[in-house]
């Protein structure tokens, strides 16, 4: 084996699957959107990525994933990723908003070729270590009717999720309603369970917050995250010490770049952070906030960006990689929740459990892809590159097809 591999192509594309769920005070969200890497090396490795946008538009994250393709084309792997990570970091450094989900789809898929190259079993041997095989993960419940989002508790407690999420209206009187109906439900069974309430930045003076976490600790939430706007820190440090330790803060929003962990600690506004799958871009990057974070003395989150099966394992792959998970692992997959899978096999959650996973791109189904590609040309494309040396990595249905 040579002691390097080098990036020949890139290509990228773009995924759109329909949804219908709302977040925290009713907002609407219609579609999942995925930006997917394919990277071709000199010896026949494919490696696979996909980010998804956060604060910024697919078009956006879409131009600059072309233009850091362009810096890394050519290098070999590990110089790819000091490549990503020293501009990456520079743009934190300069830069109130950052592409994030272009430099995830690309790292990752750098980190899945390089894993293949070292013939490493788990991509987490790259980043850190395997510390875990089985990987648990939460259970969210997305706004609704409060009957129905108790049934679906109960469902989920029945079918092993330890840890359930759940998005809240900001009405007061409404958020009553729906605490009741979920504190009825928890107690029907004996296993313990902590529930999470992701307000979505929803209260924005400190007395309605104030308000809303009384509510909540009397139904016995366990977690509130991201209760205030996510530049009201005084003020969710102020909310932190009136509802300590009954009531853990989680920040999210807040969060936009590693060194606000520092300042988090400072002002000790949090015992938790959430990292969003394409929060803070390059894997490596979020588990060294990670690890750092855990130092500081808060607890961390990994948390959801609804991924196709590519970016579920890349995140199974790093909560693996942590030596000590304070929570379930948020991320289920696109296909866990809504059905639309892009691999021969699924990766499924069992007993609120998942098993660690590398996806290989004879793993893909293409035709799937096809349908839900934005890109009209995306499959004449990728064949057309594949044929050049990568052919025999795609699986076929049958002798005669390639989907």
């Amino acid at each position: 084996m040579t002691s390097y591999m080098f990036i020949k192509t890139l290509h990228t594309t773009i995924l759109s699957f329909p949804s219908s769920h709302y977040i925290s005070d009713w907002r609407p969200v219609t579609k999942t959107i995925h930006l997917i890497v394919f990277l071709l090396t000199d010896s026949g490795v494919v490696g696979i990525g996909e980010g998804t946008p956060y604060s910024t538009s697919i078009i956006e994250d879409h131009a600059k994933a072309l233009s850091l393709a362009r810096k890394i084309r050519g290098l070999s792997l590990e110089d790819a990723l000091n490549t990503l990570r020293s501009i990456e970091y520079s743009e934190f450094r300069r830069s109130e908003q950052v592409n994030y989900g272009a430099f995830l789809a690309l790292e990752s898929a750098v980190i899945h070729a390089l894993a293949q190259f070292k013939k490493a079993e788990h991509e987490a041997e790259v980043l850190g270590g395997v510390y875990r095989t089985e990987i648990p993960v939460a259970y969210t419940l997305f706004l609704g009717h409060p009957s129905i989002m108790s049934r679906k508790l109960g469902e989920a407690i029945k079918s092993g999720y330890r840890h359930v999420k759940f998005k809240i209206p900001c009405n007061l009187e409404e958020l009553r309603r729906l605490l009741e109906a979920l504190h009825l439900t928890r107690k029907q069974y004996k296993e313990e369970v902590v529930l999470r309430a992701d307000a979505n930045e929803c209260f924005s003076t400190l007395e309605r917050a104030e308000k809303a976490l009384s509510v909540m600790e009397k139904y016995g939430v366990n977690i509130v995250e991201q209760p205030m706007p996510r530049d009201m820190l005084r003020d969710i440090a102020i909310l932190r010490k009136r509802f300590y330790p009954a009531i853990e803060i989680m920040l999210d929003e807040s969060l936009r770049k590693p060194s606000d962990i520092k300042l988090f600690a400072q002002l000790e506004i949090a015992d938790a952070v959430n990292f969003h799958p394409s929060k803070l871009g390059c894997l490596t990057v979020s588990r060294e906030a990670i690890l750092q974070t855990q130092r500081l003395g808060m607890k961390v989150n990994i948390g959801s960006a609804l991924m196709t099966e590519i970016g579920f394992s890349h995140y199974l792959n790093l909560a693996a990689s942590i030596p000590s998970l304070d929570y379930p692992l948020e991320e289920p997959g696109v296909f866990n929740i809504y059905g639309y899978g892009i691999t021969w096999e699924p990766i499924e959650i069992i007993n609120g459990r998942a098993i660690l996973h590398s996806i290989d791109v004879s793993d893909i189904d293409f035709s799937m892809m096809k349908r839900f590609s934005t890109n009209s040309l995306f499959k004449e494309r990728l064949l057309m590159l594949l044929s050049k040396g990568y052919r025999g990595f795609i699986k076929v249905k049958n002798a005669n097809t390639i989907i």
